[in-house]
């Protein structure tokens, strides 16, 4: 290594701004790229040397493996460490749990793993991770560098991009990830993810050039310990093109004669060394860029002080480095250009002997990774097909217990590579093709490799499969054009349940996803008979999750045909029943869906307090991060209801950090947006209908999304004065729609309608179900609209029943308009004053100009001004909010800022905001303090957080 560090001062200081910032809770992520020998490992070395104690580093290297990474590789290093400093307790204790739960799959001595299904568990581990994270910053601040991933396999892409994507929610954590640019053709995976974290606010990407002329000849001048004269320096300059790597190594040859390629320049300092080290360096080689020693022993036939007598002369050359008990080339160049140097016939004879060696003693290679290791030197042999594809398939199969589902599918496509090379292929792993090409499904599915997926599934259908195999190939290749955002999806999951016998273990799971699927269109009465069907086939089966799932779905359908009461009592029955099963997935589901029904049937308190259980029952499952958004969004659309918009924009907001998917965060961005309009940021609600438009347009969209947000898009086209575009949007609505089914999202709509001056919608409105008291409200609202004004006043009584104060002050508005025009003054100041009083709450601009207005029209007066505080009130709780109530509650329950944060789904700055706000209003300056004076003055509630 150069005794300098040149040339990089620019790169230098924009790390050290980057974590200053962390350092103060901002998040921060650094992608650096550049050629081999371009001196990014070198950078990040200056870079974390300089931090002294002030930051944690952790490393983690991705290991080549043939055409992939070793799973997980880089995190599993990132373990190692930390056990072997903290101790498994250590480690443990710095989780949210205090256990780890699926860690354990990465690294053993961490414990054993959950038995959840391996999609809960992968998406636990990727929490637990980020979650571990999380506690070793509270100390001070991590900063995590992950090396050469360029090299990573899918699963640690994974894991790579869902911790960038939710870095924010770990204050202190700087997140350095080092990639080989030469190595990424177009068409590399790692290209997509580089591309996509780039967009996010925090990351910053940048590619390390060559070094400059004058820098060149800094390092020459560091290396030789004097100025080199001009010659040269002209040719190493010319020769290195400014690649560090390569006049370092033109350095160590000055006075010899200069090597014709660069392979030549990286494999000369092996030259002059003895036979002996060459065979032991090209055995090495043979085994990637890191070999352990044991393993070396066994594929050279030495022992311990002969190997180790081989190798000392590469060590003393520089060539190769002593890491623990493992051996690694000094760059991966040098180990490239060595196995490119070993003969043909060499390199299938060293491959053959590390997978005898790894097969006959597996504690060779690290822990649980022996099938892999092995499958991968069979096939580099190039001339052992049939152990290839019994490797590849003994490693495709102990994957089935892990989470590595991306490594699982690039095995059983080595298997399916094989196949037609070897005769007897299904005798020899004891499967037939069919077999391995279903798994490869499955095994894409879970991976999210959609596309090789479908792929895999059109190839087999066309082959013509019979009945079953055929019912399994659609009900895959109906979720998979569910996720691809292409058509069809339904008419798959109909043939594919048509096509499954009664016996079929799989037939209560796609019939649950028909009924998913047709709930969400909707499609009531044949979710109804959907859900009917999948119960009878979950009970003909013995899995407690499939019925507790149809059980939900059949309750939830018929009580959205209007009997709540006599219904839900069944969701709450297979929640509990979900509980004390500890089935996860079977819980949150029937949380889901029990928070949506209490949501259409205007039961708002109620549907809140049941989606706060979800957060907490996705928090319990260490999956709040993958499954809270979803129950983040029930919590929203209940609060914008409620007019509780402050808390309902930091649960958005908190949601949206967590990388939901497409179409969760659309709807996201309706809920926000329609806050936003309600406040006035026209603005800001033209950028969400935007995005989730372009969402919807681009993906599979059923009807309750696109209502959703076609009556926002309505609704601003009213705010800008455009009724004639809002008037079309309803039309056209109308017309997409059954009106049989979609009557919770259609009132809101018809109703807007009306205001819009659409023609006919008597028709439409008389056709339209009716269910419930939310739908009753806005039938109300049509009615007063379209030709009885005289009804805004049980317009705005049937919302302030149901608890919804902004629709009920412009019901209140409205009303007051009806009583100026027949001129009881008295009328309109009374309407006005509620109306005022409601948006003093909601603080809604436009609501009040609107007040105002016909205040100063009709000459009365709305009341106090905007925003007056009720000093009554202010003396009692001390202008405290009700979010800051709900704080100080767990701030007087001894609770962290990050404890608040996953309790109330907001991120840790934003509970530290709260906290802060609490101490100034309560004049006190800590939390002890704050507890304190909670207590005294009786702020704090026993009851259960609303």
């Amino acid at each position: 290594m150069s005794p300098v560090f040149v040339g990089r001062d620019q790169e230098l200081a924009l790390l050290g701004e980057i974590f200053a910032g962390v350092s103060q809770g901002s998040p921060g992520a650094v992608l650096i790229g550049g050629e081999a020998g371009a001196g990014k490992s070198r950078l990040v070395a200056e870079f974390t040397a300089g931090l002294g104690g002030r930051a944690l580093v952790l490393h983690g290297g991705c290991v080549e493996l043939g055409a992939d990474g070793l799973a997980f590789a880089p995190f599993t290093a990132v373990l190692r460490g930390l056990v072997r400093e903290l101790g498994r307790d250590g480690v443990a204790g710095l989780l949210p749990q205090g256990e780890a739960r699926e860690l354990g799959r990465l690294l053993p001595v961490l414990g054993p793993c959950g038995d959840d299904g391996l999609g809960m568990a992968r998406a636990r581990l990727f929490e637990e991770f980020l979650g571990l994270l999380a506690g070793l910053a509270e100390h001070r601040p991590v900063v995590l560098v992950l090396e050469d991933v360029h090299w990573a396999d899918g699963s640690s892409r994974e894991l790579l991009g869902f911790l960038v994507r939710n870095q924010h929610t770990v204050p202190g954590l700087l997140l350095i990830a080092v990639h080989r640019s030469d190595q990424l053709p177009r068409s590399h995976p790692l290209r997509r993810l580089l591309a996509e974290l780039d967009r996010l606010a925090w990351v910053t990407r940048f590619e390390l050039d060559r070094l400059a002329a004058e820098a060149v000849v800094a390092q020459l001048r560091g290396i030789l310990g004097r100025r080199p004269d001009t010659a040269l320096a002209d040719e190493v300059i010319r020769r290195s093109a400014g690649n560090p790597l390569f006049v370092e190594v033109l350095s160590s040859g000055i006075g010899a004669p200069v090597p014709e390629s660069v392979r030549d320049l990286l494999v000369a300092p092996l030259e002059p060394l003895p036979d002996r080290t060459k065979g032991a360096v090209r055995a090495a080689a043979a085994g990637g860029v890191h070999v352990d020693h044991a393993l070396l022993c066994a594929v050279t036939g030495l022992d311990d002080a002969s190997l180790t007598d081989a190798l000392r002369p590469a060590v003393r050359s520089n060539l190769m480095l002593v890491r623990e008990d493992a051996y690694a080339f000094r760059h991966a160049l040098v180990q490239e250009a060595v196995y490119d140097d070993i003969l043909p016939g060499e390199r299938t004879l060293l491959h053959v002997r590390y997978a005898d060696a790894i097969e006959a003693d597996p504690a060779l290679a690290p822990d649980g990774r022996a099938a892999v290791e092995s499958a991968h030197h069979w096939y580099a042999s190039r001339r052992r097909p049939v152990q290839a594809l019994a490797a590849s398939w003994r490693a495709a199969v102990e994957a089935r217990t892990s989470p590595t589902h991306a490594e699982r599918l690039h095995m059983l496509g080595r298997v399916l590579e094989l196949w037609d090379r070897v005769p007897d292929a299904a005798d020899r792993i004891g499967a037939r093709r069919a077999e391995v090409v279903d798994e490869a499904v499955r095994a894409g599915m879970a991976a999210g490799e959609a596309v090789r997926a479908m792929e895999l599934v059109d190839t087999a259908l066309a082959q013509n499969p019979d009945a079953v195999r055929t019912g399994h190939l659609l009900l895959c290749r109906g979720e998979l054009r569910f996720a691809l955002g292409r058509p069809g999806d339904l008419a798959d999951l109909r043939e594919a349940a048509r096509l499954m016998p009664p016996h079929d273990g799989a037939r209560a799971a796609v019939l649950n996803t028909l009924t998913d699927r047709l709930l969400a269109v909707p499609r009531d009465e044949e979710a109804r008979a959907t859900a009917r069907e999948a119960l009878a086939a979950a009970r003909a089966g013995d899995e407690r999750g499939p019925q507790i799932t149809a059980a939900v779905n059949l309750a939830y359908a018929e009580a959205r045909a209007g009997d709540i009461d006599g219904r839900l009592p069944r969701i709450t029955a297979a929640r509990a029943e979900a509980g004390d099963l500890g089935d996860h997935g079977s819980l949150m589901h029937a949380l889901r869906c029990e928070a949506d029904l209490l949501q259409g049937f205007g039961r708002y308190e109620e549907a809140a307090a049941v989606a706060r259980r979800g957060l907490r029952a996705a928090a319990e499952a260490g999956l709040s991060r993958t499954s809270g958004p979803a129950h983040a969004g029930n919590l929203a659309e209940a609060l914008t209801a409620l007019g509780r918009w402050d808390e309902a924009n930091e649960t958005i907001e908190h949601a949206l950090g967590h990388a939901p998917s497409p179409g969760l965060h659309a709807y996201l961005l309706v809920l926000r947006g329609t806050i936003a309009l309600a406040r006035g940021d026209t603005p800001l609600a033209v950028t969400c209908s935007e995005y989730a438009r372009e969402v919807f347009t681009r993906g599979t969209a059923y009807a309750q999304d696109r209502l959703l947000l076609t009556h926002l898009e309505v609704e601003l086209h009213l705010a800008l004065g455009r009724p004639p575009e809002a008037g079309r949007l309803v039309e056209r609505a109308l017309e997409a729609t059954e009106i049989e089914s979609g009557s919770r999202y259609l009132w809101p709509l018809v109703e807007a309608g009306a205001r819009a001056g659409v023609p006919g919608l008597d028709g439409t409105a008389s056709r339209l179900p009716v269910i419930g008291p939310v739908q009753r409200a806005h039938r109300l609202a049509f009615t007063a609209e379209t030709r009885r004004p005289d009804l805004w006043g049980r317009v705005a009584a049937a919302w302030a029943d149901l608890g919804r104060p902004h629709a009920e002050a412009l019901a209140l508005l409205r009303a007051a308009e009806a009583a100026a025009e027949t001129g009881a003054r008295a009328s309109v100041a009374e309407h006005l004053l509620r109306a005022a009083s409601l948006e003093d709450r909601l603080s809604a601009p436009p609501l009040r100009a609107r007040i105002e207005r016909l205040a100063r029209l009709a000459r009365v007066s709305p009341g106090p001004p905007a925003g007056e505080p009720d000093t009554g009130g202010a003396a009692r709780d001390f202008g405290l909010t009700p979010r800051e109530r709900q704080v100080l509650d767990l701030l007087a329950a001894g609770r962290t800022n990050r404890q608040i944060a996953e309790e109330l789904f907001i991120s840790v700055k934003t509970a530290g905001t709260h906290v802060s706000s609490i101490l100034a209003k309560l004049g006190v300056t800590g939390r002890l303090q704050a507890a304190t004076a909670a207590h005294r003055h009786g702020l704090v509630r026993t009851d259960e957080r609303a």
